[in-house]
């Protein structure tokens, strides 16, 4: 059965059970497949063919997630522009994925220059308006017939992440790479029609594909947090009776922050997933507490390994004596390995980089075959995707993450490339000497902001920070910006960004005083 046809069978077997609580509206199964076969419809007439790609930029509405299924159903793949993005950085995604048709809802529709930009040429724009409530029941749903296009190597979705040359790079994932780890996923988040699950991420995240498909293969339904409502969690837990959480573990950090979190807090929660950076232990402990009857798991994987690659289960018996918490075993049948420098597996115990292989790992990067040769090797008839990420095996706990290898930071859960930051930067500053360092840089890669340094004397703050609104998403804007006569090099004449760090930690200890 094909992706399509797996989904379709999903819908018709709980059409009646809720689907989705999202804007203040909630629908069925059978509702928002048939809204999504409104989607496929139109696609279908507008000429795109099975296996295209499909962009979609929209606010998180029925709208949004109708269409996403739609364009599944079309046999197509989906390419998720986001509505906080430049458009600029939206017109370069769009652009690359070479996407034969966008959709768009009715507000991105009325401000396609401020989301998107001039519409590049071959690429249809469709205007979709999807409202549960003013669908009617029929026998669409059973008599609709999908393209059974999407196959083990069709694409099912098609991500951009941050790239060392400030421009995004595509990560296809397959509807093959997709169904081997909601398989595996499953196995250990056993999702059923008893369940409720907070959706509090972008379009644009991995993640979200986790809480959309878990949840509808399984007749869930899925709580749509609003914009920026992650750190809401726990309200939104209590107040909806939400049964399953994925959040990035800053998010729920500022939640207890800002007191939401606190003793039995959230007693409906079974499943409490973290993911896209290091889980501190000490906010593990807290939020056990606060789920004291919740399974609590930290999950770890790159996006080109299909969401996660990897779980550890958090044991109140078992405590891992560390700061952050293991990364865990390996989940389905998927494969880790740390290696050393030359690619040789390193003793238990000794810190190597993370490789990963199996059936979840993407086939490649988007049209881009020097990064391909780059990033996945051949050892032993396997093919293994280099990381990036450093770790360590541990006998009773799993792989101990232990930071990057290269310059990628995790900022609120997102995977930064600091190089990115740096073109944007010196466009926006007009200086060929401007460079970035995240602040403060911890042992296990995470990082609270972004701090940027521009050579050659003062300049037009105010306009500069303007300038990199409209190329840089906002959670990849830096706090600071500090003016310097020239950027300090090392021996090599290159940037010496420990000597940057210094400077800002000599700020730092000047501010103290």
């Amino acid at each position: 059965m094909t992706f399509d046809e797996t989904l379709l069978a999903a819908a018709r077997k709980f059409r009646e059970r809720p689907a989705i609580t999202v804007a203040g509206d909630r629908g069925s199964y059978e509702e928002l497949f048939l809204a999504a076969i409104k989607v496929c419809e139109r696609l279908r007439s507008a000429g795109v063919e099975p296996r295209q790609l499909v962009a979609i930029c929209a606010e998180r509405t029925f709208t949004a997630y109708a269409s996403i299924l739609g364009i599944l159903l079309a046999g197509c793949g989906y390419v998720p522009l986001n509505v906080t993005f430049p458009s600029v950085r939206n017109s370069q995604i769009l652009s690359s994925s070479q996407a034969t048709a966008l959709i768009v809802d009715n507000s991105v529709a009325t401000r396609m220059e401020h989301h998107i930009g001039s519409l590049p040429a071959g690429v249809t724009m469709l205007e979709v308006d999807a409202d549960p409530r003013f669908l009617a029941n029929g026998a669409d749903l059973d008599s609709f017939v999908s393209r059974r296009a999407l196959k083990d190597d069709a694409v099912a979705y098609l991500l951009f992440t941050s790239g060392t040359t400030g421009i995004p790079k595509g990560v296809p994932i397959s509807a093959g790479n997709l169904t081997s780890y909601l398989e595996a996923v499953h196995k250990l988040i056993p999702l059923d029609t008893s369940d409720r699950v907070l959706q509090a991420v972008d379009l644009t995240f991995d993640l979200s594909v986790h809480d959309m498909m878990l949840c509808w293969l399984h007749g869930a339904e899925l709580f749509v947090a609003p914009q920026n409502g992650a750190i809401l969690a726990p309200r939104l837990i209590k107040a909806n009776n939400l049964t399953a959480c994925l959040i990035v573990p800053s998010a729920a950090a500022k939640a207890v922050e800002l007191g939401l979190v606190s003793d039995n807090c959230m007693p409906s929660l079974k499943y409490s997933l973290f993911a896209g950076e290091a889980f501190p232990v000490s906010l593990g402990r807290k939020w056990q507490a606060a789920a004291s009857n919740a399974a609590i798991f930290n999950l770890y994987g790159p996006t080109e390994g299909t969401i996660h690659t990897s779980c550890y289960r958090v044991d109140a018996g078992n405590v891992f004596e560390g700061a952050v918490t293991p990364i865990g075993w390996a989940i389905g049948e998927q494969k880790l390995s740390i290696r050393g420098q030359n690619g040789e597996e390193v003793p238990d115990g000794e810190t190597g980089e993370i490789w990963l292989s199996g059936p979840q790992m993407t086939a490649g990067y988007w049209n881009a075959p020097a990064l391909d040769a780059e990033k996945f090797v051949h050892d032993r008839d396997e093919r293994w995707y280099r990381t990036g990420d450093l770790g360590r095996w541990h006998a009773e706990h799993g792989v101990i993450f232990a930071g990057r290898l290269d310059r990628q930071v995790k900022l609120r859960g997102y995977r930064v490339e600091l190089q990115d930051i740096e073109a944007a930067l010196t466009r926006a500053s007009q200086s060929e000497q401007a460079a970035v360092i995240a602040w403060p840089r911890r042992p296990d890669g995470t990082i609270d902001f972004i701090v940027a340094f521009v050579a050659g004397g003062q300049r037009d703050i105010d306009a500069i920070r303007r300038g990199l609104v409209l190329l840089l998403p906002p959670y990849m804007l830096p706090a600071e910006i500090h003016f310097i006569d020239d950027l300090p090099l090392n021996v090599n004449g290159k940037i010496d960004y420990r000597a940057l760090t210094e400077m800002r930690d000599n700020l730092d200890r000047l501010m103290q005083q």
